[in-house]
């Protein structure tokens, strides 16, 4: 579950940092070298098995510390399992 939740919140906070920077998709394929249908799946918070590099590779593309796009993942996570705590 803890896994799931951070790709969640890694995928929202690259596509945050994408848009913040006025690229499309297609822009950001280009730059890092991955392909658009994989970056989808990172952004949509579906690519569970993201590795290091293309990571690496994705804060470059988008001129940022791969720190920057892990900033508050402990804030998002404590929030959401409260909620789930409360849910249940």
């Amino acid at each position: 579950m803890e896994a799931k939740l951070f790709f969640e919140f890694l995928g929202k906070r690259i596509k945050e940092k994408r848009e913040e920077k006025g690229l499309t998709i297609d822009e950001l394929s280009i730059k890092c070298g991955i392909r658009k249908i994989y970056l989808r799946k990172i952004e949509a918070g579906e690519a569970y098995g993201l590795s290091t590099t293309k990571f690496l590779m994705i804060a470059d593309a988008l001129d940022t510390l791969p720190s920057n796009l892990v900033k508050n993942w402990e804030e998002f996570y404590k929030t959401r399992i409260n909620g789930l705590s409360l849910s249940c």
